[in-house]
């Protein structure tokens, strides 16, 4: 392989793209005028649960599919232009036990057929296989997995954790580079939030196999959920990869906590786990707000302390300070107005919390240091799901309580 050429193919991430518009402004055509030919059945309907089918064309005009069969084994098809079955279902995994997912496919120049996809039984597994439609007569009956197989079965990632939605695409030299959104990284970063990943392999055809050109590589080193790549590769060769991607969204998260006699290492543990310091325990954690702020999302955050907080010393000092003087000091309960309607609003700290749903109907709750009053767990996560979405369906919610939080 001409390395010189490998090391053109310089991976160019598109972030966040949403959608892209082409055309703007062109006239509008009919359904009659770009519908060439009727809707053909590719695969009978019958005791099988084909589906996740994908679906790329040759330089004959010959149409190649490759689908999973009851989320289990991969199979192929090919048909001509006019539609006329050359090579019928045929399984091309392996013998054995098989969850196969989400595949791709891409035809390269020479009219091969490569294909990447999800095993999911065991460790979830991106795969690779090559595919030769050539060495097939063509005789519209299945062939084997055998007999078109160029590249068996190869593992590009299997690794602890999850992955999946690997795509596909080859580059002039009919070589392979696959992503795929993975949960896995070796230092735990991003606490398995997952993130995507880049491969390329070069094939030997003659000898019939591959290697990494390019070993598995994290595109995407920041927390925050991304998924669902796809890859497209120009005439120079330059990989463009998209993905979806939480940055620049916005979180809202709200709070319950428990303000018994017994929850003093935990408001001080609650309060780093969102603004960061040590924990009681002595080990550091930055806070989810900062880590998620540095990744250009927006944290809105309200604690409640169920029944008041101001007698747990540890809601009111060290890494509660700040928010539990943003929350009025122990004096205030949930706000009149929603955050993130001025800027630089983002935090409703801490608030005492004397209202919450019982069976449908508004309770009232004062601290008592571990009965009612201080425990009320599913009653005043109740009340914080119904101040979003009430029971007769209503966004924002209106429980009937007096006050209610302000998503």
């Amino acid at each position: 392989m001409d390395r010189s050429r490998k090391r053109n193919s310089v991976a160019m991430v598109l972030l966040m793209v949403v959608s892209l518009f082409a055309g703007l402004g062109a006239p509008i055509a009919s359904a009659s005028e770009v519908v060439m030919t009727d809707a053909i059945e590719v695969t009978p309907d019958g005791a099988f649960s084909d589906r996740m089918v994908s679906i790329d064309a040759d330089s004959q005009g010959n149409v190649h599919f490759i689908w999973s069969r009851n989320t289990q084994h991969l199979y192929y098809k090919m048909l001509d232009a006019r539609g006329e079955v050359l090579i019928d279902d045929t399984k091309i995994s392996n013998a054995g036990a098989h969850r196969a997912w989400h595949p791709d496919v891409r035809v390269d120049h020479d009219d091969m057929v490569h294909v990447t996809w999800t095993d999911k039984a065991g460790q979830w597994t991106i795969m690779y296989t090559l595919l030769d439609p050539s060495l097939d007569d063509q005789n519209g009956d299945e062939t084997t997995d055998s007999a078109i197989t160029v590249v068996n079965d190869f593992e590009v990632s299997s690794n602890p954790q999850n992955r999946d939605w690997p795509a596909i695409d080859i580059d002039s030299d009919n070589d392979p580079h696959i992503v795929w959104q993975d949960s896995y990284e070796p230092l735990d970063k991003f606490y398995q939030q997952p993130q995507i990943y880049y491969a390329m392999l070069d094939t030997d055809v003659v000898s019939r196999t591959v290697e990494f050109a390019v070993g598995e590589t994290l595109l995407t080193p920041i927390i925050g959920h991304k998924g669902h790549p796809d890859i497209a590769i120009d005439l120079d060769d330059f990989v463009q990869v998209v993905w979806d991607d939480t940055r620049g969204g916005k979180v809202e998260m709200v709070i319950p906590i428990d303000t018994s006699g017994s929850m003093l290492a935990e408001w001080a543990d609650m309060c780093v786990v969102f603004y960061g310091g040590n924990f009681v325990s002595g080990s550091y954690f930055q806070g989810l707000k900062p880590l998620l702020v540095r990744a250009n999302m927006t944290v809105y955050e309200t604690l409640y302390g169920i029944g008041g907080h101001t007698s747990v010393s540890a809601a009111t000092s060290g890494n509660c300070a700040t928010a539990f003087a943003t929350g009025g000091s122990g004096s205030q309960g949930p706000r009149n107005t929603a955050l993130g309607l001025v800027p630089g609003d983002d935090s409703g700290g801490i608030r005492k919390l004397n209202g919450v749903i019982m069976n449908g109907g508004a309770l009232t709750i004062n601290y008592d240091g571990g009965g009612v009053g201080s425990e009320s767990w599913g009653p005043s996560s109740t009340w914080a799901c119904l101040s979003w979405k009430d029971a007769q369906g209503n966004v924002p919610g209106n429980p009937p309580t007096q006050l209610d939080h302000k998503w």
